[in-house]
C-alpha cells in the first residue's frame, strides 16, 4: 500500500454565542481536515481543532511541504514517518505552531489509514480498552451577564446529557466569585459528580494556593494549568507540594520532552499534553508510556475525536472530555461514538480507525 494523496481543508462554524475562557475568547469553531489517498482505496480522514487561527498557513504547509515528502511511501510506517516530517518544524525564524500543526495532522490521518487497514478502531491499535470511559463535558465559561444561577442551570443540563462531570472554566472572574462557582456546581450537582476546573494558566502561584486552600472541601478531581507559565514547571511542583488536590498540566508543551521534564520534576498528577499542539498521537502515545511508569494519569483536553480512543487505550485513564455540540458542533456532526454518552460513559469505540464519517450536510455546513 503507497501513500498517493494528501489534501488538506480549513474550515470555520460560527458558535451561537461567544465562548470565554479566562484569558481568551472563542466565536468559532475552526478546524482543519485532512484526506490520505493511498492506492489500496483506504482514505485516512482526520480533523484537528485550529485553536490559533493558522489554519490557512497550516493547510498551506501540509499541501506544499509535507505531502510530496510523503508520496509514494507506505502508510503504515507511522513513526517512521513521523521522524521524517520533523525536519519541517526546524525553521527557526518560522511559526514552529504551524510545523507542529501540519505534522499532527499528517499524523492523525496516517493513523486513521493503519486502523482502517486493519479493521479496528484505533483504541485497539493503542492498547486494550476494557470497559466504556468515563466522559466529563469542557464547560461553564464565562458570559457577561451569565449568574451563579445559570451555571447551576448548565451543571443539570450537562447531568441530562449524561455527563459524569464537568471541567469547569476558571481563572477569568476574582478568586472569590470563581470559588463561589465551584460551589455552585458541586451544589447542583451533588457529591458524585466529577468536578475539575481549568484555569488556562491565569493565576500566580500564591492565587493558586488559595484557590486550592479555598476549594479543599469541594472534592476537586483536578485543578489544570493553574500557574502562569513564566516559571511554571517550579511553581507547578510547589502547589503539588502543598495541595491534595491533583495537578494536571502538559497541554502547553510542545514536546514529549517538554511534557516528561514536568513529571520528572514531580509538578504534575495528570499529563494532558495535546496531540495538535505537540506533532500528533504518536508523541502522545509516547508520553503516555513514560507518565504510566511514574504513575502519572493521562488526560487530552477536547478533541475527543482522539481522546475518545486514546484515553480508554492507556494504562493509566482519566476522562474523555467533550464539549458542548453549541461549542463544538463537529464531533457530534462526525463522529457516530457521540452519540453514545449515556450515565456517565461513552461507548469503546468499534468503527475502523478514527470512527470519523464524512456527512454532505456537515460538508455544506463547514464550507
Amino acid at each position: 500500500m503507497r501513500i498517493t494523496s494528501v489534501e488538506a481543508r480549513v474550515h470555520a462554524i460560527p458558535l451561537p454565542r461567544p465562548f470565554h475562557g479566562s484569558n481568551y475568547v472563542y466565536t468559532h469553531k475552526k478546524f482543519i481536515t485532512i484526506r490520505i489517498g493511498t492506492d489500496a482505496d483506504i482514505e485516512g480522514i482526520a480533523y484537528l481543532g485550529d485553536d490559533f487561527g493558522l489554519g490557512a498557513q497550516t493547510a498551506d504547509k501540509v499541501e506544499t511541504e509535507l505531502a510530496p515528502a510523503l508520496l509514494g511511501l507506505d502508510p503504515m510506517q507511522v513513526r517512521d514517518h513521523w521522524q521524517t516530517l520533523r525536519q519541517f518544524s526546524r525553521d527557526i525564524l518560522g511559526d514552529r505552531r504551524i510545523g507542529l500543526h501540519a505534522q499532527a495532522l499528517v499524523d492523525i490521518g496516517l493513523w486513521d489509514v493503519c486502523g482502517k487497514a486493519q479493521e479496528k478502531p484505533l483504541a485497539s491499535v493503542f492498547g486494550n480498552p476494557g470497559a466504556p470511559a468515563r466522559i466529563i463535558a469542557i464547560a461553564g465559561y464565562y458570559a457577561p451577564d451569565k449568574t451563579l444561577n445559570d451555571l447551576a442551570d448548565e451543571t443539570r443540563e450537562l447531568l441530562a446529557r449524561g455527563m459524569a462531570g464537568v471541567k469547569l472554566k476558571v481563572g477569568g472572574a476574582s478568586l472569590e466569585h470563581d470559588i463561589a462557582r465551584v460551589k455552585a456546581v458541586r451544589h447542583a450537582a451533588g457529591p458524585d459528580f466529577l468536578l475539575a476546573v481549568d484555569a488556562n494558566q491565569a493565576w500566580s502561584f500564591d492565587e493558586a494556593l488559595e484557590f486550592a486552600d479555598k476549594t479543599s472541601g469541594e472534592n476537586l478531581l483536578w485543578i489544570e494549568e493553574p500557574v502562569h507559565w513564566d516559571d511554571d514547571i517550579k511553581d507547578l511542583a510547589r502547589l503539588r507540594a502543598r495541595t491534595k488536590v491533583a495537578i494536571c498540566a502538559g497541554q502547553s508543551e510542545w514536546t514529549a520532552a517538554g511534557a516528561k521534564r514536568l513529571i520528572d520534576a514531580g509538578a504534575i498528577d495528570i499529563c494532558n499534553i495535546h496531540p495538535g499542539y505537540c506533532g500528533g498521537v504518536t508523541p502522545w502515545l509516547e508520553v503516555a508510556d513514560y507518565a504510566a511508569k511514574q504513575n502519572v494519569r493521562m488526560a487530552n483536553t477536547g478533541e475527543p475525536q482522539l481522546s475518545a480512543h486514546l484515553i480508554p487505550a492507556t494504562e493509566n485513564p482519566t476522562c474523555v472530555e467533550v464539549y458542548h455540540p453549541d461549542r463544538d458542533p463537529v464531533f457530534p456532526a462526525l463522529c457516530p461514538i457521540a452519540d453514545t454518552i449515556d450515565n456517565g460513559t461513552i461507548a469503546t469505540p468499534d468503527l475502523p480507525g478514527w470512527g470519523i464519517v464524512p456527512s454532505a450536510t456537515f460538508d455544506a455546513l463547514a464550507s
